[in-house]
């Protein structure tokens, strides 16, 4: 059998952002809608690490897929990457695999591109004031997917090192365009903030309730498990939480689990999904709202789809014969 093999520098010639928010509305809407299957993901840890395996398919997108991603946090040590990842397509004709893609890049797009729809979906429509907590491998497609749906005059970034945080804004000028990056201000600037992207590791909360705007949209994409949160408690109470996938997100975001520990919430707690929202999201644009995501593999079933498509009509990537 031929399989093609698809490199990141593939990917990012088939998909842009632009392209991939408007593939990420297409997924959310079909997985609330129950057009796409997609069971929990299934995870097996040892002393070192843990690998994730995430399947979807949908007769939409015409492919069945698996992404396979492990975290091993000691691989920085080793010059390795900390997350490392593949994403195998199948026919859905007869199973017969297709394609291998790297999963690194793309993980990233695609994550972004949901902050970009939440954003787009949720937040003021004038919003010109932002926040980016985090400046990790996921942070520069979190702030283009934000530029891509709102016109920010100021982003402030946020990172416990200093040096990273100056780092990041010079690096990513490129697509900053007109907007000002500031390197880690003082905290008193979240009250002002229209939108706060969270794309980082930590255990506990980032920043209080009474630290942000009332009317803020809040992205929390990071920190993965049901015991660790970037979101208070009170800041959720007092917003709108939106989810990507609900039964996901009650099993794993740290952000309802820790509520749901505490007494906070009931177990018949039911947050509404963004693809629930896509038609009537207008109506939240001047509330405070969070967006929590754990990712689902169908956001890597869309974009997969239609880079194999690209790929195959261009002849791009690599053809094995196995």
């Amino acid at each position: 059998m031929e399989i093609r093999l698809i490199g990141a520098e593939v990917i990012e010639g088939c998909l842009g952002m632009p392209r991939t928010i408007e593939l990420m509305e297409d997924a959310f809407r079909a997985l609330s809608e129950g057009g796409v299957q997609s069971p929990l993901r299934t995870a097996i840890t040892n002393g070192e690490g843990t690998v994730l395996y995430k399947p979807a398919y949908s007769e939409a997108a015409g492919i069945f897929c698996v992404k396979v991603v492990s975290v091993f946090s000691g691989n920085a040590a080793l010059g390795l990457p900390v997350t490392p990842g593949i994403i195998v397509i199948n026919s859905e004709e007869t199973g017969m695999p297709l394609a291998v893609l790297e999963a690194g890049y793309l993980t990233s797009l695609r994550t972004g591109a949901a902050t970009g729809l939440a954003t787009k979906l949720f937040a003021k429509p004038d919003a010109k004031i932002g926040a980016l907590f985090g400046t990790g491998g996921q942070a520069r497609h979190q702030l283009e997917a934000m530029l891509c749906v709102r016109e920010f005059e100021t982003i402030y970034v946020f990172s416990r090192n200093e040096e990273n945080a100056e780092r990041f804004c010079r690096e990513n000028l490129d697509i900053a365009g007109g907007c000002r990056l500031v390197a880690n201000p003082a905290r008193s600037v979240l009250a002002s903030c229209d939108v706060l992207t969270l794309a980082t590791s930590a255990a506990s909360p980032l920043f209080e309730w009474s630290e942000v705007g009332d009317d803020v949209h809040i992205n929390a994409v990071g920190s993965l498990g049901p015991k660790r949160t970037e979101v208070s408690a009170e800041t959720l109470l007092n917003s709108r939480v939106i989810v990507d996938q609900r039964e996901a997100c009650l099993a794993e975001a740290g952000e309802i689990c820790l509520m749901r520990e505490a007494g906070l919430i009931g177990e018949d707690y039911h947050p509404s999904e963004m693809g629930e929202l896509i038609d009537g999201a207008r109506e939240m644009q001047h509330q405070p709202t969070v967006f929590k995501s754990v990712g689902n593999a169908v956001q890597d079933l869309v974009c997969s789809a239609e880079i194999y498509q690209t790929a195959k009509r261009e002849d791009m990537g690599k053809t094995e014969r196995l």
